[in-house]
Order: C-alpha cells, then structure tokens, then sequence
C-alpha cells in the first residue's frame, strides 16, 4: 500500500468522524467510561467515587465499599492521556464538557476508526484488488456498517475491532517469515482483547492462520500479545477481586446499591430450544439483527464463499473470518444475550465488522449479471442509510425497543428542533450514498489484479 493513499483513505475517515461525533455523554456505556478518565485526571485514580460523571450511572460495580467503571480500562487510559494534552488549553471535562467530550472522543475512538478503514484498505490490496475496488471496500467498511455510529461516541467496539483487523493483516505478512509482522500481529490482538473482553474471539482467527506455521512464529504470537492479557486480568483482580471480566462477576454485581443489568442474572442459564430460535432470529434479522441493519453483511458473506472457492491465504482468511464470527456469534447467543438493551442495533457485532469488511472487494470483483448488481447496491444503498440512521442516537430507546423506533423518534424530532440541519443532513446523506455507488465498481469488468 503507497503512504499516500493510505493517508488520503485515513484523514477521509477522520474528517467524517469530525463532523459526527457528540459532545455530550450518550448513556451508561460512554458515559462511565468519561467518569474513569474524570477520576483518573482530576484524583489519580480508577475508583469513580464523587465523579460528576457517575451521577445515576449503571454501568459501575463495588467492591470493598468502592465503585468502579464496569469497562475495561485501556479506552478510558488512552483518553485520559488526551484530557492531559487538553488541559493546557482550559479544556477539561469539568469546565468545557461539550469541548473535553467531542476531543476526546474524536481523538480516540475517532482515530481508531481512520486506522480501521486504512486497514481494510491496504487489506483488499494485499489480496490483490486494485485502489479504486480497495477503497470501495474501505469506504463501505466504515460508512455501511454499524462501525459508524459506535465510531462517533466514546464505546470500546471501534477500536477493538480495529486492532483485530490490524493483527489480521499482520498475521497475512508475517507468512513470509517475518518476525517483526508476527510479533506485531500477536501484539494486535492482545490489544483489541484490552479493549474489549470480546476481542478474546481473535484468538480463533489466530490459531486459523498460524495453523501449519513454524513454532517460533506461534511463540513471538503469543508472547505479544500476553502482556496485555496479563494486565487486563491483573487489574480484573484488583478492582473485582476476580480475573473474570467486571460484567461476569455476580459478587460485584449483587451489590444492593446497584442496579442489576436486565442479562445479567442470566449469564450462563439455560434456555429451551424455542427460545434460542427466537433468540437467533432477533440477533439476524429482529430488534437486534446483523443483517436487519447491515444488509452489505449479506454481500461481504458472498465474498468470503468467493474466497473459499480459491486456493493459497485468500481461502485461509476466509476460514479464519467465518470460524471467528460464528464462534462470537455463538457466544452472543449463549453467555451474554442483552435483549432488553438501548442502543442501535446490536452494537458487539461491531468488534467484528471491520473483520467481516475483508469480503467485500472479492464480492464486488465477481458480481456479474445485472440482478446480482441491482441487489448489491441495493444492500450498499440501505447500510449507508441506516449507518448514517444510527448516527443521530446509538444509545437511546426504552428497553428492547426496535433500533429503527427510537432513531427515527429522534430524526423527526431533529426536524422539529432544527429544520435546516435536518435537511442538510439528509442531502449529505444523499451525496454520499451518491458518491459510494460511483466509487464501487460493479461492472464485468471488475477484476482482481495479479501479483
């Protein structure tokens, strides 16, 4: 991949990232994060006790009489080093919140993003697509996903699950023999693990493409990436009394002075068959369905039966993509199932979008007749409109509503509020939905190019 044009397909996605992010807190989920980076700035510390920031929050537990963020910490670590660089400035979260919050975020999560869609880029390219069909798949990587909405608030999924794209690439590369990109690539996934819990589910795609491999390639894998498990299991210990992540330990959860999550009494239950089947179906295509609010899902899971049909490190990485989404969708299903909870979509599925992103250029290169393209852009067409949906509130509703309910709620009473920013964001909608549609080239013609 040219410096260049990965820094073009980077400062794209930040710029969108820009001018989307909030500046204010959104719910539990950003808001005890912003509560840690407050304690840890203002008192040095993670305990979030007397922070203006966790005034009716849930997402806490106590332990030994002292409250804590229930999210890891790495996320909110990495912002109270930015609130550290703004404080010069007279930009703090207790004396210019809106102005703290929107940098923070931006600087975070939203830098993360740029470096997610700068990945799937140099991704399709190391498959061997051309720019105009890798930056296709970078573009609709970020903007046709729920990556988009999650990426303009201060949520942990983004860069999870950019990292897991990132240590993917690395582990391709480092095929070659090269120590430096299997070191980087362990080192990769122990940091989207650091950020979310979930990120464990990379190790799969790990064992899948170092299967066959040389011993010493597994051993600098994983010794990258055990020092960020080790910390995050440490600091599990410390502030739980338990490694298990904060999420999973009833003993802190059971607290009487907390309110308990509506799933959490329910980790590891049992359910009857029927149950699971609704449970699945809502988790496809109901309340919180993969492909109910990202369609282009359906295109990139072509793309992957198109790679599976090769030989060599395409098909390798397709195996590793679908073994991995199958086991964290799995695992949705079995341990932590949040019907009843107030975002936008499923927002865990975005830890893996950026990974599922890698089928879309083979899927674009091997559209042919003019029903599969119809449908293809039709799929483009309703992820970019309802990414862009998700935007205007990831986190709201009342418990288990349908996604689409409460942010069409809130377009309707954005209009109401300010008619000409409501307008203006649907022509920009438009434009670019308009200009993702040029940029994909789906024609018979779309080939992928050699060497």
């Amino acid at each position: 991949m040219k410096r260049r044009t990965g820094l073009v397909v980077f400062a794209l996605a930040f710029v969108l990232c820009a001018l989307l992010t909030k500046s204010h807190v959104t719910g539990w989920n950003d808001g005890s994060r912003f509560a840690t980076i407050d304690a840890l700035t203002t008192n040095h510390t993670f305990a979030i006790d007397g922070s203006p920031y966790a005034v009716g929050l849930g997402d806490e537990i106590r332990f030994r009489g002292i409250t804590y963020s229930d999210k890891p910490p790495l996320l909110p670590l990495v912002g109270a080093v930015v609130a550290t660089v703004l404080a010069p400035l007279g930009i703090t979260l207790r004396h210019t919140p809106a102005t703290a919050i929107y940098l923070i975020t931006l600087l975070t999560v939203g830098v993360s993003f740029g470096i997610g869609c700068t990945y799937a880029y140099a991704f399709a390219r190391l498959l061997g697509y051309d720019r105009r069909l890798s930056a296709a798949a970078a573009a609709l990587t970020g903007a046709g996903t729920l990556a988009l909405p999650y990426a303009i608030v201060f949520t942990n999924h983004v860069p999870c699950g950019a990292a897991g794209l990132a240590g993917t690439y690395h582990f391709v590369r480092s095929r070659d023999g090269s120590a430096a990109q299997a070191a980087a690539a362990g080192a990769l996934y122990g940091l989207a693990y650091a950020f979310d819990a979930a990120g464990a589910v990379f190790a799969v795609t790990a064992v899948v493409l170092l299967w066959g491999a040389p011993l010493l390639r597994w051993a600098l894998c994983i010794l990258a990436g055990l020092p960020f498990l080790a910390l995050q299991l440490a600091y599990n210990l410390r502030i739980s009394g338990s490694m298990l992540p904060t999420v999973f330990n009833a003993r802190v959860w059971n607290d009487p002075s907390l309110p308990l999550h509506s799933w959490s009494s329910q980790v590891f239950a049992v359910y009857s068959p029927a149950d699971y089947a609704r449970i699945v179906a809502d988790l496809l295509v109901g309340t919180k369905g993969l492909i109910a609010f990202t369609p282009l899902v359906l295109v990139a899971v072509y793309g992957f039966a198109v790679m599976l049909r090769t030989t060599g490190v395409a098909r390798r990485v397709a195996i590793a993509v679908l073994a991995t989404v199958g086991v964290y969708f799995l695992l949705i299903v079995f341990l932590q199932n949040d019907a009843g909870a107030r975002n936008f979509g499923e927002r865990r599925y975005v830890d893996l979008f950026f990974l599922l992103g890698i089928g879309l250029a083979p899927a674009f290169a091997a559209v042919r007749g003019a029903i599969a393209v119809f449908l293809v852009r039709a799929a483009i067409v309703c992820s970019v409109a309802i990414a862009a949906l998700g935007t205007i509130e990831p986190f709201g509703g009342n418990a288990g509503e349908w996604g689409f309910a409460f942010a069409g709620a809130a377009l309707v009473a954005l209009a109401r509020r300010s008619p000409v920013q409501a307008g203006l964001d649907v022509v920009l909608l438009i434009v670019l939905i308009g200009l993702v549609l040029r940029l994909v080239p789906l024609r018979v013609t779309a080939t992928p190019r050699r060497g």
